[in-house]
């Protein structure tokens, strides 16, 4: 049975589009199949459930639960836009899985050990089909010592840095955790890792992942392996690598933590490993030794609350405790401010929202505005139905954002669509203007580290960053000079955003 959560939900089960999308990622939505809800479907603003469902990036989940649920109120317009989105997703993923298997095997062919983060293995490992998650890009981890050699493969395969910073001197290591290259033809984003967090935090060894990693072929099939000698490439190279359950677990709690868990998608792959093979009772450990305690805990809290969640029992007494408290209420701040805002009202409806006559239209004006678009603009693309949804809510399909989605809430934008002669027809006003987001602040970040990394992370800012070498280049051999010019360089910095 779900752990009932100490957190108060009051203002958000007035929701009531944040209420159905909780109940379909949680796979509880007995309560919308009574006769009961029809009046609440009924009065549903289906704009903004869309829009919820696109920016918590979760629309494969949520259009096969509404499938499921198939309850009349349910527009069909609404089904058709989803399921569009749901097909290009699939396709997407299979593209970035078929790629991510590629440079996995080009790299473990050159001795370089790989392991996938995110992505389609992910999608795979908790899910079981690639099509039921989201991902913009591939995530690779490999050992810090390995980034000069793996980079000359990657430029080998065709892929280009999208950043060109300089790494300077040696505090790229434990600094930074990644870099992002680009792939002109294919259109395909790589973000090679060689930690999994930034700024120097407690984390796993490289070897120590490796060795408890898990091995899943494109059937999906995952199960532990023994490292393998360094001269047997021939196995390997056949094989794709993710990290075990367990670090699976700090990985993915501390990811969503240090990103106030904006996306409700980060909660949902911890609601899947909930029901995984974990051993609970080895992880204990582990969380207390790479201060993974409060990120933890502030996970297990949110998942309870918002998707009712199972907490293993060994977890229960990490999710008790004030502190997880206390970050799983941040959280729920930065959740709700950073949901796009403000939404189209009809005028004349009285309701405050938009009836669907005046939402969904039909396939045939979608279709002229498609051929037709308005003051000789570039035509709507995607399906029909899509056009006209799209066009309404003001919002783009997940599998065209191009923002990243590691960013902080404060980063995230709603793009809007053009105003089609369908949506002018019914009245809509609309606004291009983005809701005034709430970044993560800096006293979030350092609550949740332990003591001892607050401290180690107060001394890294002393050391020289890539960006040092942005603002000042310097060739390589006089790197040694940004540790003197550190404090020059990041007032520099700091000025030149005003």
């Amino acid at each position: 049975m779900p752990t009932k959560s100490v957190l108060e939900l009051a203002n958000w089960n007035e929701d009531q589009e944040l209420t159905l999308l909780l109940s379909l990622l949680g796979k509880d939505f007995s309560h919308w199949q009574d006769k009961t809800a029809a009046t609440q479907l009924r009065e549903m603003d289906w704009v903004r459930f869309l829009r919820l469902t696109e920016h918590h990036r979760v629309v494969p989940t949520v259009y096969l639960q509404l499938k499921t649920l198939n309850h009349p109120f349910i527009p069909a317009e609404l089904l058709r836009n989803l399921q569009s989105q749901y097909h290009r997703n699939t396709l997407r993923m299979l593209h970035l899985q078929a790629e991510a298997g590629r440079l996995t095997r080009l790299l473990i062919a050159h001795g370089i050990r790989v392991l996938m983060l995110k992505g389609p293995a992910l999608a795979q490992q908790l899910y079981g089909d690639v099509s039921l998650r989201t991902s913009k890009d591939i995530d690779l981890l490999i050992a810090p010592d390995d980034m000069d050699e793996a980079e000359h493969w990657m430029k080998e395969a065709g892929y280009a840095s999208k950043s060109g910073e300089v790494r300077v001197l040696g505090s790229w290591k434990w600094k930074d955790h990644h870099a992002s290259y680009l792939h002109p033809q294919k259109r395909v984003e790589i973000e090679l890792h060689w930690r999994l967090h930034p700024d120097g935090g407690g984390e796993p060894s490289f070897d120590e992942l490796w060795s408890c990693r898990q091995m899943g072929k494109a059937t999906g099939a995952s199960r532990m392996v023994p490292l393998a000698p360094a001269d047997n490439r021939t196995a390997m190279t056949s094989c794709m690598y993710t990290l075990g359950s367990e670090h699976q677990f700090l990985y993915l709690s501390a990811h969503g933590a240090r990103h106030g868990w904006f996306r409700l998608r980060w909660l949902v792959d911890i609601d899947r490993l909930a029901v995984c093979a974990v051993d609970w009772e080895a992880l204990l450990p582990m969380m207390r030794r790479y201060g993974g305690l409060p990120a933890g805990g502030q996970a297990w809290a949110l998942a309870a609350a918002l998707l009712g969640t199972p907490i293993p029992e060994p977890m229960r007494p990490v999710s008790a405790t004030r502190q997880a408290h206390r970050l799983a209420l941040s959280a729920l701040a930065f959740m709700q401010a950073s949901v796009p805002a403000p939404y189209p009202i009809a005028h004349g409806s009285g309701t405050g929202r938009l009836a669907p006559s005046e939402l969904l239209h039909s396939r045939a004006l979608a279709e002229q505005a498609e051929a037709a678009p308005p003051d000789g603009g570039p035509p709507l693309c995607g399906t029909c139905g899509e056009a006209a949804m799209l066009a309404t809510s003001g919002v783009t399909s997940i599998t065209e954002d191009a923002s990243n989605d590691d960013h902080s809430p404060m980063s995230t934008a709603t793009s809007c669509a053009p105003i089609t002669p369908a949506v002018a027809s019914s009245q809509v006003m609309t606004t291009n203007t983005a809701a005034a987001h709430q970044p993560v602040s800096r006293t979030y970040l350092l609550s949740l580290k332990q003591p001892r990394h607050r401290l180690w992370y107060l001394i890294s800012r002393l050391f020289p960053s890539t960006g040092d070498s942005a603002v000042f280049p310097l060739p390589r051999q006089l790197h040694f000079l940004y540790i003197p010019l550190r404090p020059f360089l990041w007032l520099k910095r700091r000025f030149s955003k005003h």
